[in-house]
């Protein structure tokens, strides 16, 4: 896996190309950024004065093989946060709709699930800079919902190395470009999650929860094959053993270590939240 500062070192587009080549194998060829994209005006997809103040540039990949379904765009926005309604404007200027005026009859379309929005926006000399992979979906009948995979540079390493692993499973460039079906179905899986998402059910939250888990007994793992006998982990492990369970191995271990830590923290923050939220209802009673 990706050590997690090439993530954080991520800061321009040019910079996230070469990642895209040596990390997720996507057959860009070597050149200059302009070689290898299209620019767009704001004006050409059709964005008002109001909405186009907030974009710096729009370019899309050109495609990198015959036939390729998806639309890849990078889009670079001004401010701090993803402004979602402007994406949504840009997505609706790029979709098939059933009747498609004359003059725009030359410009590329996709169907809406078909593309790939490739945001920048924050100061990129800042941790504070944010790269997100954004893609809509939408229920027959409803407005698109837009879903990312992101990071920025204040990230922790267990994030970073979770959004490496997503990119590194999902949308890592497919064996066999020319099943679509396939190839639509790997990239859509990188995104589950709206923007300020919240786990709202029992399942969603031991979902991530196992998610999390695993990323930690992944790196415990690692860690340890590293480490000498005298290494924090191995220490640790052997007190467990010799105290608690006696037949345990370092894989055993180190599912206890994760879900221990995992599941601990997970503790301590609804404790957290109690203390400062029901301090006056706990008083009441």
């Amino acid at each position: 896996m990706p050590a997690p500062n090439q993530l954080r070192d991520i800061r321009k587009f040019t910079d996230l190309v070469r990642y895209l080549e040596t990390e997720l194998e996507w057959p860009v060829e070597a050149g200059s950024f302009d070689d290898l994209t299209f620019e767009y005006q704001p004006a050409e997809l059709g964005l008002k004065d109001e909405d186009a103040v907030k974009i710096k540039k729009i370019h899309q990949l050109r495609p990198l093989a015959s036939g390729q379904p998806w639309g890849i765009f990078f889009v670079e926005f001004e401010k701090k946060k993803l402004p979602v309604v402007v994406l949504r404007r840009i997505l609706s200027h790029l979709v098939v709709k059933k009747r498609q005026s004359a003059n725009k009859a030359d410009q590329a379309v996709w169907n809406p699930e078909d593309l790939l929005f490739i945001s920048a926006y924050g100061d990129e000399t800042s941790d504070e800079r944010e790269i997100a992979f954004a893609h809509f979906h939408q229920q027959p009948g409803d407005l698109p919902t837009l879903q990312v995979l992101g990071w920025d540079g204040s990230d922790t390493v267990l994030t970073l190395n979770h959004v490496a692993g997503e990119l590194r499973e999902k949308l890592h460039w497919p064996a066999n470009p020319k099943d679509h079906t396939a190839w639509r179905t790997q990239w859509s899986r990188a995104f589950r999650h709206r923007i300020g998402h919240t786990i709202r059910t029992a399942d969603s939250l031991a979902e991530v929860l196992a998610a999390l888990a695993r990323g930690i007994r992944d790196r415990c793992t690692v860690l340890m094959r590293a480490e000498s006998d005298h290494g924090p982990l191995t220490k640790l492990f052997k007190a467990f053993k010799a105290a608690l369970i006696h037949d345990l191995t370092e894989e055993s271990f180190a599912d206890t270590y994760a879900q221990t830590i995992t599941y601990g923290l997970l503790t301590a923050a609804i404790n957290r939240t109690d203390m400062s939220g029901g301090t006056e209802a706990r008083r009441e009673r």
